[in-house]
Formats: C-alpha cells, sequence, structure tokens
C-alpha cells in the first residue's frame, strides 16, 4: 500500500551516488518549503550558505527541527546518527555504490571541480591525504557508523597553524577570518567542506564500526545501490506511490581509462566498504 500523505523521508546523501539526480525527482513530487535544504534557502544564499545547510550536521538538525511541521523530505551530506536527532519521525532511504566506482567517482569529481587537481592524475589525487581519509577511505563505513559526537565535532584532520576557527565564527557578509582565507590559497576544492562537513577524515573504520554500519543500514526502510538505480526508483513508485518517470542523470564522471592497478588499490584500501556493500545489495530490491 502507499504510504500516507503524512509519511516524511529522510535521505542519507551519500557522495558521488546518485544524489544530485534524485534532487530532480524531489522537486516534481514535493513543494519547496516541504524540501529541507530547499525550504531554507533563497537565490540570495551564499555558497557557504548552501554547503552548511547541505553537510553540517548542527544546522540541519536546527532547520528540520524548526520546520517540521511543514516539511516531508530532508536530505544532506550527513551521517546516519542524525535520524535520531529529528523531532518528527521520518522513514529512511539511501543509496550506496560499488566502493571502487564510487571513489573513481569522486576522484574524477576533483580533477574537474578542484583547480588544485586539475593537473594531476587520478593515483595522484587518490595520494592526497585529507581527501582520502576524508571521502574515500572506507567513507560509506563511517557515515553509517558515525556516533553523533563525532558528527558535531569541530575536529579537523590533520594540524593546521593557525587552526580554523570554529563554524559559529563565519558570520554571512562578514569577512572570512584569516585561517579560511589562508586555506583558500592553499586549496580551495576543501574550504567549505572543512569548515562545515562532518569531519569523516579523523574516523578510524574498523570491524567495530563495519558491525554498527551494518546494524544502522538495516534499519533504512529503503535501500538502493547506484549500479540497480532503476529499481530503487521503481520501489519508491510502488511503496510510496510518487510519480517517478524519467530521472536525467547529473554529476555524471567524466569516461576515461584507469588501471586495473589503480582499481585493485581502491578495492584492497576499501575492505570494509566492500562488505557493507554486499550487504546494501542483498537489501535493494
Amino acid at each position: 500500500m502507499p504510504a500516507s500523505t503524512d509519511t516524511r523521508f529522510l535521505y542519507i546523501h551519500i557522495m558521488k551516488t546518485g544524489g544530485t539526480s534524485f534532487a530532480e525527482l524531489l522537486r516534481r513530487t514535493f513543494a519547496e518549503h516541504e524540501r529541507y535544504p530547499d525550504a531554507v534557502l533563497s537565490k540570495e544564499s551564499t555558497l557557504a550558505h548552501r554547503v552548511a545547510a547541505y553537510t553540517c550536521v548542527p544546522q540541519l538538525i536546527r532547520d528540520a527541527n524548526e520546520r517540521a511541521a511543514e516539511l516531508r523530505i530532508v536530505r544532506g551530506h550527513v551521517p546516519y546518527v542524525v535520524r535520531g536527532q529529528l523531532q518528527a519521525q521520518f522513514e529512511a532511504m539511501t543509496v550506496l555504490r560499488d566502493p571502487v566506482e564510487r571513489t573513481l567517482s569522486y576522484l574524477k569529481h576533483c580533477r574537474k571541480y578542484h583547480e588544485e587537481h586539475a593537473a594531476m592524475e587520478l593515483e595522484e589525487i587518490y595520494e592526497q591525504e585529507w581527501f582520502y581519509e576524508s571521502f574515500m577511505h572506507n567513507y560509506q563505513t563511517k557515515i553509517f557508523s558515525m556516533t553523533l559526537e563525532e558528527s558535531v565535532a569541530q575536529t579537523r584532520y590533520g594540524d593546521r597553524d593557525p587552526p580554523l576557527p570554529p563554524r559559529e565564527a563565519f558570520v554571512e557578509g562578514e569577512p572570512l577570518p584569516e585561517a579560511a582565507q589562508l586555506l583558500i590559497k592553499e586549496s580551495l576544492g576543501r574550504v567549505t567542506l572543512e569548515l562545515f562537513s562532518p569531519a569523516t577524515g579523523v574516523v578510524e573504520a574498523d570491524a567495530q564500526r563495519l558491525t554498527t554500519a551494518k546494524s544502522n543500514l538495516r534499519e533504512v526502510e529503503l535501500v538502493g545501490v547506484t549500479e540497480h538505480y532503476e529499481r530503487f526508483l521503481a520501489e519508491l513508485g510502488r511503496r510510496y506511490d510518487w510519480d517517478v518517470g524519467a530521472v536525467p542523470r547529473k554529476n555524471v564522471g567524466a569516461a576515461g581509462e584507469v588501471s586495473s592497478a589503480l582499481r585493485e588499490r581502491i578495492a584492497r584500501d576499501n575492505a570494509l566498504d566492500m562488505e557493507l556493500y554486499d550487504l546494501a545489495l542483498s537489501l535493494a530490491l
């Protein structure tokens, strides 16, 4: 039976799994005031504000709870643990991706959008320690195993001098703190992520975290995988009576030759994510 019109949804958007394409479907399904983060953004919102709304755990929780009566869908690049902090009841959904393909897609994203990576080989970007630990190394396991304390911590990966100020120091319309200006010169590609995203880089994934991640993934009402995305969409239509239609693919990574050595290396480095992905395959319809 389709879900009632009172059903609320939480979409845990794992980077490079097809979530940007999914946003097009949400725009057709829900009014702007029913969609987070759209409901709190405007044409005047700065890039930093938009990134913070989508990635900053404290802000997402605060905004979603303040608008609980109106919101039908909340989505963001946030760990699963935020679900327990939302005052309204949400049905969770997420899409995982083969760890090798997800990592390759992220590497190509870095080369396309980050000036400091534009001339690098994929292998060179993969060896960039901050990016590797923050968004490639067993990233999906981290997202589904992080605690609330870890998700809201101000800790950043690696030491900085001067250290970056707390998120509260960034006021829209005010000049950026000096440390942030220095980071922009050093690595523009990581500025907003460093300042607002959960510090996944400081989390060390291990067997216990994998157990936690599996347990949490089993709690998700609708699990999909990028490789069978059409099944995920079909189940949305069947279970919740969404008018899925055709969903254009956006942010699709550029094609290109990738060495078998790099693929094998990514698979070895992401053994925990490989196991979590196997579970996702079994849960996906």
